[in-house]
């Protein structure tokens, strides 16, 4: 897809940006209203490293989101430009923001999150903080962030709006597949989305037989001596 840029290198944005097919999408999604956790097996099935840091976590139990994501980078004290991100996102989207690693203040509470829910975003992680915690928690719109802050943003910019960003420790691009829970946050690139979802579908039949196995008396995980003896430990 070819999209208008507006602004110069620091102060810019896309109009757009490429979207995974929802056939590609909705599985996850799927999955997630079915599975209590997603985000561990989805991260097995693509390397073990698709992870944010543990920082990144949801602000109350059970928030969960799947979604493409719309990416931001702003400095730590402003939201100037999740503002006009807002303006741009579509139903479904992800709000994925990098803030500059300084988590002295919040980028956005819950007025801007009433804006996102009522625009139909799926979600909003945050390598930054958030306030309005009360607020946010009892609306049920998944957030997850780098922690809590009273502090509030301004509105001077510089930043960027659907380039790749750093959150958490991951590179995300414009219409990666964000997936969030309790676990914490997995970044699946468009590309992996059709093969991974077959191998995480066959990790949760093994664990389910597995499940089962323990629950019959079959405690101790067959294969850790075979393990063990190629690692010439016998």
């Amino acid at each position: 897809m070819r999209t208008q840029e507006i602004g110069k290198p620091g102060f810019r944005y896309r109009v757009d940006f490429d979207r995974p097919a929802t056939h590609l999408i909705e599985p996850y999604r799927n999955l997630m209203n079915k599975a209590g956790c997603l985000t561990g097996n989805v991260g097995d099935c693509i390397g073990r490293a698709a992870a944010m840091d543990a920082r990144i976590k949801n602000l109350a139990e059970g928030m969960k989101v799947v979604g493409p994501a719309l990416t931001v980078r702003v400095p730590p004290t402003d939201n100037l430009m999740i503002h006009k991100a807002l303006t741009l996102i579509k139903p479904g989207d992800v709000l994925v923001i990098e803030g500059g690693g300084n988590h002295s203040w919040a980028l956005l509470g819950f007025l801007m999150v009433s804006t996102a829910q009522k625009l139909g975003v799926a979600g909003i992680v945050a390598d930054g903080c958030v306030r309005d915690a009360q607020e946010i928690r009892k609306s049920g719109f998944p957030v997850f962030s780098a922690g809590l802050s009273p502090n509030g943003p301004f509105k001077e910019g510089p930043g960027e709006i659907n380039y790749p960003i750093s959150c958490g420790g991951q590179v995300v691009r414009p219409g990666d597949i964000i997936i969030g829970d309790d676990d914490g946050v997995v970044v699946l690139k468009q590309e992996l989305a059709k093969t991974a979802i077959e191998e995480v579908d066959k990790i949760i039949q093994r664990e389910d037989k597995r499940l089962k196995e323990i629950e019959a008396g079959m405690v101790i995980r067959p294969g850790i001596d075979e393990i063990l003896a190629q690692k010439g430990i016998k």
